[in-house]
This record gives C-alpha cells, structure tokens and sequence, in this order.
C-alpha cells in the first residue's frame, strides 16, 4: 500500500481546525483550579509545583494523577502551546483508532476513507465535543487518557491475529510504563479494559497462547488502577458528597435514564454496530476471519460495558460516554474491514458517495460556526478580562462581569460564571481571584434540551438577558461603594 498523501493533507487539517479552536477558547470552569497549587492560592510556576500539587490532590481529592499532571502541564504551557498540543492528541486519537481497527502496529501507510470515517464518526456522535477536545481539564480527562488507552490496547489487539514482534526487554518495559499509565488514569474506563483484557488473558491461558509480556503489560496495569481507585482523596471526596445529602438509591435511578440518554444520542454508532453485525454474520464472516471480528466485538463490549459501569458512579456526566464512543468507532472500522477484505461492499457506491458527502458538509457547515463562535468568545474573553483588571484595580472583592454571548452547544463548552454567585463556577473563579464573590450581570434563558442536540449555535444578544448588562456593569465599576449590595442581591 502506497503513502496516502491525501490522508495527512487531511489529518493535517484536523490538526489545525482543533490547534485554531482551542487558541479561540477561553479558560473555564476548573481550569482555573487548575492553574493554582492543590490546597492554596499559589500559581502553578514550575513542573516541581505540578508535582506538588498532585501529591497533595491525591490525599485530599482523588486519583485521577495522570489527567490532572497533563491538565496542569497544559495549563502551565499556556496558549499557543496548549492547543498546539490539543491539535496533536486529536491526530493521534485518529491514528491510535486506526490502527486498533486494524491490529496493526503504527504505520505511515494509511488509506483515506476509514481516516475520514474515523472523523466524521468523532465529530458527529462524540458526545459534548467541545468539552472533550477543546476544554483543556476534561480534555485531559478523557482525550488524553483514552489516546494512552489506545496505546496501551494496541499491542493485545495486534496478538488477537498474530504474534508481536520485537525485543522482549523493551515489549515488556514498554507494557510495563503503558500499563500503569493506562490504568491510572480513568476508573470506569480502566475497570472495563481490566475486565476485557482478563478476559482474552485467560482465553489466551485456556488455548496456551499466554505470553509473559501480555501479564507484565497487565501487571502494570493492575498497578495503575490499583493507584487510581485506592487513592485517599476518592474518599474524601465521596464523604463530601455524602454531607451534602447525596442520595445513592435516587441517583442510581436517575443514572439508569442517564445511560439510556447516551445510547440514543450515540444512536448512529448503535445502528453502524448493529447493521454491520448483520452484515457479517449474513455471510458467516465471523468464521472467515475471526481474529478481525472478534477484537472488533472486542473494543464494542469493553465500550459498551464502560459505560454500564457510569451507573454506578456519584457523577454521570454527559463527557463520560467519550470512552464508549471512541471503542464503539474501533468496532465499526474493523467490522467494516472484516467485509471489504472479503470483497463484500459495506453499502453501495451511490450511498457511500451519498453518506460521504452529507458527513463533510455536516462537519464543514459546524466547524464554520464553532470557529465564528470562537472568534465571539475570544473577543468576549477579552471584555471580561478588561472588567476583571479595572475591577481589582478598584480593590474590589464582589466583581460583576458581562456575560459572554454564545451559550454552550455540543461543540463550544462555556461554562462561564452565572448571576447566582453560589454556583459551582463562580467559586471556582472567585478562589482564583481572591475576591469574595464573582457573577455576570445576567443569565440567559436555559434551553430545554440537551446540549448534545444543538450542532450550531449563534450569538445571543443582551436584550435576551433578564436585566440590562451594559447598565449594571457600567454602575458597578464606577461607582465603588454599589458594589456590595450588587453582589448581595
């Protein structure tokens, strides 16, 4: 098989479009928790400072050590770096997808159509896109973990079919470092890989196929997982939740629905799953080439299963399902190649043209309007940091800002601060800043459906807040003895 240049010309696209959309985004949220050292006021400053800060979020608030060092990194680099390196992880994402399809080891050798299934798949059902690439913390959550997942899957996916290759001290060391770091990064994503690579170990014992590299690999990723749910502060944290009224039955119930929320809105990759299993075993393909067919179901069940397991966690957020989606999407590439390698068309030239040309004017059509998104927030983010500085200049300790004018949709994650200073986000900014209380001038109405539904989004207007930001803004920061009772009401 030739170099395709045709696919890097598009992976290089991709890596732009992301590199320029997170340039584009502000900070949010937890990002600026990220920023400080665990336990103080202090700003990350050095790589010792990150190291600090991890030990220290151990024992006080979970285990989650790898994403937080990433996320920290990437915060410390700052931007342009950052979204240079949030550019570079989706492409690897793509390729590390590619090649578990497969069960090849990486190569430059890649053919364009799976690259642009593997995209198209991404972009349309990852669920909260913009969250999950484009927001540095839950990036580093998800993306980043679920890339060194792949990494670590890959050399198991390639001895379903064959034997690996190469040198035993350095499999077993790199399978070792992998290991760890693959299960100490994401608890319901390393329970179901813990699971599904136990499995295939003891099918290997079984059929006396064990390799001792495979049990070192596992090994280590025992040890990792071992780090990641034993961690100090996962029950520290659990205890908070408690105090605070967290109801276990209730949730779990609520979860439930959760679960089923998630398998409708990935309801393309269940009828791509579903349609290409009928395919294949239409034509008892699963006999012909069982090695492709099986580490295909392989990645669908561990997907699937990491996803069942969010019911039972305290928190079942929307990001969660990106492990689910990303496994699900190796399936269908390689069940798809488990027909076309027997010379058996997936669907017809007329509709793959059909579907082909649909999913680029989708992703072109909504990439547009993230980037014009972008661009409103980027020039909102610099109004808010403009308020901020005259604000603190003041000594003010109760800041009252603008709202930013384009709400969270499926590809933009704004999780700005709200008119109630007690929410979650403006305690956040308000430890940031050291002041006693931030909120906006005004909230915008609240949609009634999910994020996840709504792929463009357009710029809010301030006559659509319930109060006239320009006004209250203008009160506020010249006027210095308002803004107490501002904050207050």
């Amino acid at each position: 098989m030739k170099i395709s240049l045709r696919s890097y010309c598009y992976l290089m696209l991709w890596f732009g479009l992301i590199l320029l959309c997170s340039e584009l985004m502000p900070y949010f949220a937890n990002d600026y928790r990220y920023m400080l050292i665990q336990g103080t006021h202090e700003l990350v400053g050095s790589y010792s400072d990150i190291v600090v800060s991890q030990y220290q979020h151990y024992f006080a608030w979970g285990g989650r050590t790898v994403a937080h060092v990433i996320a920290q990194i990437l915060l410390y680099w700052g931007k342009p770096v950052s979204a240079v390196a949030q550019g570079f992880c989706y492409v690897v994402l793509i390729l590390f997808i590619y090649y578990n399809a497969y069960g090849i080891k990486p190569t430059l050798r890649l053919r364009f159509m799976p690259i642009f299934v593997i995209s198209a798949l991404l972009f349309l059902q990852l669920r909260v896109f913009g969250e999950v690439v484009l927001n540095i913390v839950s990036s580093a959550n998800y993306m980043y973990t679920t890339t060194i997942m792949l990494m670590f899957i890959l050399p198991y996916r390639i001895s379903f079919a064959r034997e690996v290759q190469g040198s035993w001290w350095w499999l077993w060391l790199l399978m070792l470092v992998l290991g760890v770091l693959a299960g100490w990064t994401n608890e319901n994503t390393a329970a179901a890989v813990a699971t599904g690579l136990g499995l295939y170990l003891l099918y290997n014992l079984k059929a006396r196929r064990l390799k001792l590299w495979q049990c070192w690999g596992y090994a280590g990723y025992l040890l990792g997982f071992a780090l990641l749910i034993l961690a100090p502060g996962n029950k520290a944290r659990i205890d908070s939740m408690e105090e605070g009224g967290f109801d276990y039955f209730a949730h779990t119930v609520h979860a439930i629905s959760l679960f089923g929320e998630a398998l409708l809105l990935c309801g393309l990759l269940v009828v791509c799953v579903c349609f290409l299993v009928w395919k294949v075993r239409e034509h008892f393909l699963q006999y012909a080439r069982p090695d492709r067919y099986w580490g295909s179901m392989w990645f669908i069940y561990t997907g699937l299963f990491s996803l069942f397991l969010m019911i039972f966690s305290p928190n079942f957020p929307a990001r969660s399902a990106t492990p689910f989606t990303i496994f699900t999407i190796v399936g269908i590439v390689g069940l798809s190649d488990v027909l076309i390698s027997r010379g058996y068309e997936v669907v017809s030239c007329r509709c793959k043209v059909l579907l082909s040309v649909s999913a680029a004017v989708i992703m072109t059509a909504a990439m547009i309007n993230l980037i014009y998104c972008g661009v409103v927030l980027s020039t909102d983010d610099k109004v808010r940091q403009a308020q901020l500085f005259t604000q603190l200049e003041q000594g003010k300790k109760d800041i009252v800002v603008s709202p930013m004018h384009v709400n969270t949709y499926k590809y933009a994650f704004v999780a700005d601060v709200r008119a109630n200073p007690d929410y979650w986000t403006n305690k956040i900014v308000a430890n940031f800043l050291q002041v006693n209380s931030i909120r906006r001038s005004c909230d915008y109405p609240a949609r009634p459906w999910p994020h996840d539904v709504v792929f463009f989004s357009r710029v809010v207007t301030d006559a659509e807040c319930n109060l006239h930001p320009e006004s209250e803004i203008e009160a506020v920061v010249d006027k210095p003895e308002t803004a107490g009772t501002a904050a207050q009401q």
